[in-house]
């Protein structure tokens, strides 16, 4: 056998020259594999991230295109949520002005009820028309105190107490003339639904009852206005939420489109990833143990050569 030449008769040149060589073949084919390792393993983690939030843009990296208008979309939600509150407020508001009207109109059509009864003065005896005019004082307390007291979060529903705003009619009246005391002008008196109480201008024992149920049915008039003008407005915020939700529904969905997840789609890339993943860490499997042959082999050719020459950084950094 012809023997191995000294170093500085080797073909190939110094000893050092065979750690290059075995160097450069551990970084090309190590470095090749590994890297491709580490592309399927952060496709993997970036599709079980996905599939665990639910969201394909986790963060900006992940679709920069995607995330403006992703943020564009929850500033348009955001607006348009307060805005249904405020639409809702008023509409709860509206609600509950609603029913206490609903409990006045009540008491007026009793009142109206009361007032003609108490017109029918040849059937009924004092002891009946004072019972009477006792009801109409009561359905006026009654009225100012559903009116001073109905509230809403705390702020009450009606400004005042109603007798004194529902109800008005007018009559002329003589008066004292203010620049000669002898003499009398006429004047005009308004009246509301507190003059039907005892001892009013519109009660039911000595006052005008013509006048009386003018201003009962001027109450009923006005209060069916307010009642259709409440159930108009309920409409109309009821109509207000409608295209709100539909607008928030529409957006949500666009949002959806770009950032969330789609399953089908994820768990096959998921998959996908895994046998690539698996795949690739088989390759590198195969590549540091074609390196260790390949360095055994010089080794045993030129044991110097390939001494501290062994593939060690990248094994661990895989490993």
């Amino acid at each position: 056998m012809r023997p191995i030449a000294a170093p500085s008769q080797n073909p190939i040149g110094r000893w050092s020259d065979w750690g290059d060589v075995i160097g450069k073949i551990n970084n090309n084919l190590l470095d090749k594999v590994t890297n491709t390792w580490r592309r399927h393993s952060a496709d993997v983690e970036r599709s079980m991230e996905r599939l665990a939030t639910g969201k394909r843009i986790n963060r900006a990296s992940d679709d920069p295109a995607g995330s403006v208008a992703v943020t564009q979309f929850n500033g348009q939600l955001e607006s348009l949520n307060a805005k249904l509150k405020g639409v809702q407020q008023h509409r709860y508001y509206t609600a509950a002005r609603e029913g206490g009207n609903a409990a006045i109109n009540d008491l007026v059509i009793e009142l109206k009820g009361l007032v003609v009864q108490a017109g029918n003065t040849g059937a009924l005896s004092e002891t009946e028309r004072r019972s009477i005019q006792d009801q109409i004082d009561s359905k006026i307390e009654a009225i100012d105190f559903v009116s001073n007291t109905f509230s809403y979060k705390d702020e009450r529903v009606f400004s005042s107490a109603l007798s004194t705003t529902l109800g008005v009619v007018s009559r002329e009246i003589d008066a004292p003339d203010p620049n000669d005391p002898t003499k009398t002008i006429k004047k005009t008196e308004m009246l509301n639904l507190r003059s039907l109480k005892s001892g009013g201008a519109l009660n039911t024992l000595t006052g005008d009852l013509e006048l009386a149920s003018r201003s009962v049915d001027a109450a009923v008039d006005q209060n069916s206005r307010e009642q259709a003008f409440l159930g108009t407005q309920q409409r109309d915020f009821d109509n207000q939420e409608q295209a709100i939700r539909f607008e928030i529904e529409n957006i949500t969905g666009a949002k959806s489109e770009i950032e969330d997840t789609d399953y089908a789609s994820e768990v096959a890339n998921l998959v996908k990833g895994q046998v690539l993943q698996q795949a690739s860490m088989f390759m590198v499997q195969a590549a540091m143990q074609q390196v260790r042959q390949l360095t055994d082999l010089i080794a045993a050719v030129a044991p110097g050569a390939a001494a501290g020459a062994r593939p060690g950084s990248t094994l661990n950094a895989v490993g």
